[in-house]
């Protein structure tokens, strides 16, 4: 069973609007946030649909911009629709690629090349392939060799591995589509897991070996989330509306039914520490979940429309007690106790004996109320929300699909 407080945290003061930037195009995706110059301070850096990547301070003020202009010949423009040729669907990746400390910027298109650029926003390689990259790119150090490499999937049914100037290492076939941006497990032995349209979930090793594979029952577009769950799991959704924490073998240990597509990540955190993991996630059924580590329902709150965007767990009022903070295509921010909150369904006593059916003796046993979600605050932007990001504790960038790149904040 899990352990959560009955008792409400004092959460004090509201969030407000601090800033907005308009791109003057639809965004896809949501920010990242890194300082990317060595000031000590946060660069955001997001992709639009029209083929443009944003630099901008955490002032709103805009550093530079990389414009991509991508060329179709004839016979390409049969196959790709003008409108989003150079559409940048996923998160760029910020990440030291060369060891010259300093980081790049990595970031797919709609047309199929990857392009890495250095932290002003300057061209240092591209690499083509065949189908869109629509889901994030990953750049890690998978075989301790002090180099990264680039890992991606594209909708052509392929997954690539380049070294870290954009040169292929491998490319294998998988059964469709890879939108699912690859979860690298580097606790152990290493794993690289994503899933398909297909609703496969492939795992491989640092060198491209295949070690197993998971069929879902919908297509998988989440990345997997690592953790110590019930040992060393991994969580992951489908379209179809599941929830799966497997072992690293692949086999499954529970499932969870939503009533709606999962499309992002799960976030893996104590909110209230008992040492054990809980799983917090959204879904297309409105709701945000938060499960126990055997995968047992917490509470859920409910929102006017879908949620796409995963979660962020941060304790944005510094009270020192975890928030859940979530996008919802209601065009809402909302931010949640990690804990929820205990309803009492009825009161312990002679008033539960009367108002209570069953037996005398389970009235006065049974817990008499539940965890629910519980929405500390809400603020309303100018669009659906496709994604959110911490730029600090108290400071998160949402990115709004008409556009708009908003800085939320906690104030008193």
């Amino acid at each position: 069973m899990f352990a959560f407080s009955k008792t409400a945290h004092s959460h004090r003061g509201r969030i407000i609007h601090k800033w907005t930037f308009d791109a003057k195009s639809p965004l896809l995706s949501s920010a990242s946030a890194v300082d990317i110059d060595g000031d000590g301070k946060k660069e955001i850096i997001f992709g639009t649909k029209d083929g443009k990547v944003f630099c901008i301070g955490e002032d709103s003020v805009k550093k530079w911009e990389f414009d991509i202009q991508e060329k179709v010949d004839e016979v390409e423009s049969f196959f790709y629709d003008a409108e989003r040729i150079e559409a940048v669907h996923a998160t760029p990746t910020i990440k030291d690629t060369n060891n010259d400390g300093a980081p790049e910027i990595i970031f797919g298109t709609e047309l199929g090349i990857v392009y890495c650029l250095s932290g002003k926003g300057k061209l240092l390689w591209q690499y083509r392939c065949k189908g869109a990259v629509r889901g994030r790119i990953v750049a890690e150090d998978i075989d301790n060799d002090g180099r990264v490499e680039i890992l991606f999937g594209t909708t052509a049914g392929k997954f690539i591995t380049l070294n870290n100037v954009g040169k292929e290492r491998y490319v294998f076939d998988v059964d469709g589509s890879v939108e699912s941006e690859p979860g690298i497990y580097k606790a152990g032995a290493v794993q690289i897991v994503f899933g398909t349209e297909a609703g496969t979930l492939y795992s491989y090793g640092a060198t491209g070996s295949p070690l197993w594979k998971f069929k879902a029952k919908g297509a998988i577009k989440a990345k997997p989330a690592f953790g110590k769950l019930l040992g060393e799991s991994l969580v992951v959704g489908d379209m179809a509306g599941l929830l799966y924490c497997l072992d690293l073998k692949g086999n499954e240990l529970w499932r969870f039914a939503t009533e709606g597509a999962i499309y992002a990540k799960a976030i893996l955190a104590d909110l209230n520490d008992d040492e054990n993991l809980e799983v917090v996630f959204g879904s297309c059924d409105n709701r945000v979940y938060c499960l126990t580590h055997r995968g047992e329902r917490i509470w859920s709150y409910e929102t006017d429309f879908w949620v796409v965007t995963n979660p962020l767990v941060t304790d944005i009022d510094g009270d020192g007690s975890l928030e859940v903070v979530v996008g919802s295509y209601d065009h809402n921010l909302y931010v949640l106790d990690g804990e929820g909150a205990y309803s009492l369904d009825y009161m312990p006593g002679l008033s539960g004996v009367a108002h209570q059916a069953g037996h005398y003796t389970e009235v006065l046993t049974r817990e008499p109320g539940e965890h629910v979600g519980k929405r500390l605050w809400q603020i309303k932007t100018q669009g659906i929300i496709v994604g959110c990001e911490e730029l600090e504790k108290d400071n998160i960038i949402v990115n709004v699909k008409t556009g708009y790149v908003d800085d939320i904040t906690h104030g008193s």
